[in-house]
């Protein structure tokens, strides 16, 4: 590379910092720390120094967090929190032989029913229920707000703050209600958070209550179905029976003939047992015929062969814990979240399961049913085939001792049925629940929240570590190249020029005139250090311009690189990315090499978003695209006309013209080199304007036709990565590399006062001696 370096000595990677804190000079060979040699021998001191200095700015950052956090919980409501514990238990099915017509007889394993149980109590139904209750109770509108500001307004007398809603209450602390298991117990605990003490308490204990009564009306109002039915069917079998009694006292004239015990006919056995067996069949089929009513006039959520299933239990667990899923996404998520999305599909499948199993088991029942019957069909019939053998054998004795018979079965069957219809009576009557409270909720005396002591020392504690914390990102933070001499030390790449800011001028006039008489001068010389039209320097040759002398510098660098003198120089002129003054600094740079005497030419290579004409005040017609496009012979045409002179002698420009086409094709074309080598001809120094070369190629199009490129870095923009990564790209393209240009650097900012004082004290002394001469 011809920029005065040697190559050889610089690393493979550009953007690793590379002496950052040497503090070495900005020479141009800057060598590499040694191997093990330390670059911060004292890094601790280093990081003390930083704090006292930043003291002030940490100090304010910790008594600003510390406020914010108290003026976050100036109108915070306090939260009180109330517990309660509950012991689950189960049901005796043994006890009065109510397994048999308790249709909550448990079926699953404790740990399954304390599980259930917990779901059961985390359900939305049960929350509804507890707000109903409390809301049909006697309560106020409204209750006082209870934070630290409503307070002081109180304590002061001044207006109060606006109370809060009594159903706003009652809804808040529905939300906040919380069921878990106390350890490998039965215990349970439910905790409700309120913005009332009392009201906490309040929710915790009639959540429990609503829970027992709703749990007894449920297993209640099953038992009393089945009573019921029994009942009917009592009436209906005692009839029957007092029908077959009347029979049998009329084919006996009353004398009460009835078959010996002891007979020892096959038949009257045979008989005696197939009567048993329609008896029991018989009780068996109204059983089943009871429960099968159930199943058409009760919902199958409530079946026993439902709720006695531990697979639906499983799914009832299952769709509990997805629903209490959704309630903690739903809200702040939507329902078009996938995690939303996913948790419906969950529950629909659940749900699917659920409706399987509760046809399967209402199948199930009615299975049985039909069995029932057809077994108490075929015993009907096998008993009436006994009967009418046994008749045809034993005459009138046997025909009586079948209605004897007859009439046994029937109170037999009475007297069961009877049996059952006051066990089921009784469970309707029992008022059992297997819910036990431990401890009933009491009021709580501190809140859970805010605590105040807690979130001032946090807000103080983070406050402080974000001044911290950004104290060393402004003391640490040298990612952007600021000063003059960043570049080199970083990259290693020769700095050609430090262009000041369009404020530096103005800002240093600023300051030196509050220290100086000469305030009328040294506004006038402000005057002369602004620019002109898109950020072109005012170029006058009888005034002095700091702007105009940082290009002078910059362009002697430039000339001075290493470069064969028999031809033209051209070179690329493009930044990393937008923004950083590429266009700004050509069009100076133009401007300042016409100065000396050569004949420059500034191309527009920036075809996507041209701005020459606008800094050079032209109409761009024609230029670089009509070219390309082959709307002239670029040997036979005349310079004038695609090359346009501007108002400053030896300064011309080419556009970059009209057109849509795309630019990496025209970039492409064997044109652009027939072009580039005969403007190498016609002028001496052609300087190409390109788009960012980080993202687009044209840069690199163009270098590949140029004896060298060079790169604009903004002040305070620009990081090394940006940087480095450019410098990357030319070098890997094997573009020489004359340099680099550092834009926009305003002393000021960057704390760097005094920069630019021997040129303002320079020009002081050179308008006090032209004073002098004008006198004389």
């Amino acid at each position: 590379m011809h920029n005065g370096f040697d190559n050889s000595q610089r690393p493979q990677s550009l953007r690793r910092e590379i002496a950052s804190n040497s503090g070495g000079t900005l020479g141009y060979n800057l060598p590499l720390p040694r191997q093990g040699e330390s670059r911060n021998p004292s890094l601790i001191a280093d990081y003390f120094h930083t704090l006292s200095r930043w003291r002030g700015l940490i100090l304010l950052s910790a008594v600003i967090g510390l406020g914010a956090s108290f003026l976050l919980t100036l109108t915070s409501l306090p939260v009180f929190r109330a517990r309660t514990s509950l012991e689950i238990q189960s049901i005796n099915g043994d006890f009065m032989d109510m397994r048999a017509v308790a249709p909550t007889g448990g079926g699953a394993s404790g740990e399954q029913d304390v599980q259930t149980q917990i779901k059961l109590l985390q359900s939305d139904s049960l929350r509804e229920r507890v707000v109903d209750y409390l809301q049909k109770e006697k309560h106020p509108e409204s209750i006082e707000r209870n934070d630290l500001l409503s307070n002081l307004k109180r304590g002061l007398h001044i207006s109060r703050s606006e109370p809060l809603a009594y159903d706003d209450l009652i809804a808040e602390t529905a939300k906040s209600v919380t069921v878990k298991p106390l350890g490998v117990t039965r215990l349970v605990e439910i905790t409700c958070d309120s913005w009332s003490s009392d009201f906490a308490s309040r929710f915790c204990n009639a959540m429990v209550s609503q829970y027992r009564e709703a749990d007894q009306e449920t297993r209640s109002s099953e038992a009393s179905k089945i009573s019921d039915w029994l009942t009917r069917q009592v009436a209906d079998v005692k009839l029957k029976a007092e029908e077959s009694q009347h029979r049998l006292e009329e084919a006996t004239g009353g004398n009460g003939l009835v078959l010996s015990q002891q007979s020892n006919s096959v038949g009257e056995d045979r008989l005696r047992q197939i009567q048993g067996e329609l008896v029991r069949s018989q009780a068996d089929r109204m059983e089943k015929e009871a429960q099968a009513g159930l199943t058409a006039t009760s919902s199958s959520d409530t079946l026993p062969n439902v709720l006695d299933s531990p697979t639906y239990r499983s799914y009832e667990q299952k769709l509990a814990e997805l629903k209490t899923s959704v309630a903690q996404l739903v809200p702040p998520l939507t329902e078009e979240n996938p995690k939303v999305i996913h948790l419906r599909s969950q529950i629909r499948e659940v749900e699917a399961g659920m409706a399987r199993e509760r046809s399967v088991g209402n199948g199930r029942m009615k299975n049985e049913y039909e069995a029932a019957r057809h077994r108490e069909a075929l015993l009907m019939a096998t008993y009436r085939a006994a009967e009418a053998a046994v008749s045809s054998d034993l005459g009138k004795a046997s025909k009586i001792n079948l209605l004897r018979r007859e009439v046994e079965s029937e109170q037999q069957l009475y007297q069961t049925l009877l049996q059952r219809a006051r066990e089921a009576g009784f469970a309707s009557a029992m008022q059992t629940t297997t819910i036990r409270t431990v401890d009933a909720a009491q009021d709580p005396k501190v809140p859970i929240s805010p605590r105040r002591g807690t979130n001032a020392g946090a807000g103080f504690l983070v406050g402080a570590i974000f001044g911290i914390g950004f104290s060393f990102f402004k003391e640490r933070n040298s990612e952007v190249f600021r000063v003059p001499g960043d570049i080199q030390k970083r990259l290693r790449v020769q700095e050609l020029g430090v262009i000041p800011s369009s404020d530096a001028g103005r800002k240093n006039v600023m300051i030196r005139a509050i220290h100086s008489k000469g305030s009328l001068s040294l506004k006038s010389d402000a005057e002369k250090d602004t620019q002109g039209p898109i950020g072109l320097t005012k170029w006058n040759a009888n005034d002095f311009s700091i702007s105009a002398e940082a290009y002078r510098s910059t362009t002697f660098s430039i000339l001075l690189s290493d470069h064969p003198r028999s031809r033209a120089r051209m070179y690329v002129v493009s930044s990393p990315n937008a923004g950083e003054g590429k266009t700004t600094v050509s069009s100076n740079l133009g401007v300042a090499l016409s100065k000396s005497k050569l004949k420059v030419l500034l191309v527009d290579g920036d075809l996507r978003k041209p701005g020459l004409h606008k800094a050079l005040q032209m109409e761009n017609n024609f230029g670089l695209r009509n070219i390309l496009r082959g709307e002239i012979d670029i040997q036979r045409a005349p310079l004038s006309h695609f090359c346009q002179p501007t108002s400053m002698a030896n300064l011309s420009v080419l556009l970059s013209g009209t057109g849509r086409e795309e630019v990496v094709e025209l970039l492409h074309s064997p044109d652009v080199r027939t072009l580039l080598t005969r403007l190498s001809h016609e002028f001496d120094v052609v300087l190409i304007d390109t788009p960012p070369m980080l993202h687009m190629t044209d840069a690199r199009i163009f270098s590949t036709h140029a004896d060298g490129a060079i790169l604009v870095f903004r002040a305070g923009v620009t990081t090394q990565d940006q940087a480095g990564a450019a410098v990357d790209l030319f070098e890997h393209d094997r573009v020489p590399l004359i340099g680099t240009i550092l834009n926009d650097f305003d002393p000021i900012r960057e704390g760097k006062a005094s920069y630019y004082d021997s040129y303002y004290r320079y020009r002081q002394q050179t308008d006090g001696v032209e004073e002098s001469v004008m006198k004389l």
